[in-house]
C-alpha cells in the first residue's frame, strides 16, 4: 500500500482525481469536494464511481480506495492514511429519501459498524444550494455531545470537471501538495 501513495498538486485535483461514474449516480454526488473547516489531516474527497444503491439510497466510500481522498503530507496525514488503510475504514452514506438531502453517515471500522450512541454522523444539503454545492456535516458524539468535528463540504470541481466558485477560496486553505493513493 505504501508504494501506492502519491504526491499530488492540490491545483491540479480536477485531472488526477477525475473519476468516470456509473449510470444512474446522482447528479448532487458528482464531482470533488472540499472539506472546509475539518480538523483531521485530509482535505477533499471525491463520492463518484463507489459502490451506490439507488433503490436503498446508499453510497459506500472506502477512505484509502485509489484516487478517492487527499492527505495532509505530514506524519498526521500519513497516520491516518495508513489507519484508514489498515483498518479498512469507511462509511454508508444513508439517504433518508430520494430526494438525496439528508444522509446519516455510517463509519464502519475494520467491518464492524460504529454506534450511533458513539457518533452520529449527519450530511445535509445546504439550504442556500439545490445542486449539492454545500453539505453541513453534523456530529454527535456519545449521545450529546455536539460540535466536534463539524465542517461543510463544498464542491470545488463540478460532474464536467469544472472549478466552482469555491476552488480558489480552497486552494488558499490547503497545502500546494497532498498525499492520494494511486491507482
Amino acid at each position: 500500500m505504501l508504494n501506492s501513495v502519491t504526491t499530488q498538486r492540490m491545483e491540479d485535483i480536477a485531472t488526477w482525481m477525475d473519476r468516470p461514474t456509473s449510470e444512474g449516480f446522482p447528479q448532487v454526488l458528482k464531482g470533488i469536494f472540499f472539506m472546509d473547516g475539518n480538523p483531521l489531516p485530509d482535505d477533499c474527497l471525491t463520492l463518484q464511481n463507489l459502490e451506490w444503491n439507488a433503490k436503498t439510497s446508499c453510497l459506500t466510500v472506502p477512505v484509502a480506495a485509489p484516487l478517492q481522498w487527499t492527505f495532509h503530507r505530514s506524519i498526521l496525514g500519513w497516520l491516518l492514511l495508513f489507519g484508514a488503510w489498515l483498518t479498512r475504514f469507511r462509511y454508508d452514506i444513508q439517504f433518508e429519501d430520494d430526494s438525496l438531502i439528508q444522509a446519516q453517515i455510517i463509519p464502519i471500522f475494520l467491518g464492524i459498524s460504529v454506534p450511533k450512541w458513539i457518533v452520529s454522523a449527519t450530511m445535509c444539503q445546504d439550504e442556500s444550494t439545490d445542486k449539492g454545492d454545500i453539505w453541513q456535516r453534523k456530529n454527535v458524539w456519545l449521545g450529546g455531545v455536539p460540535r466536534i468535528g463539524e465542517y461543510v463540504m463544498r464542491r470545488v470541481i463540478d460532474a464536467d470537471c469544472q472549478q466552482t466558485e469555491n476552488f480558489q477560496a480552497m486552494l488558499k486553505k490547503v497545502d500546494e501538495e497532498c498525499l492520494v493513493v494511486s491507482q
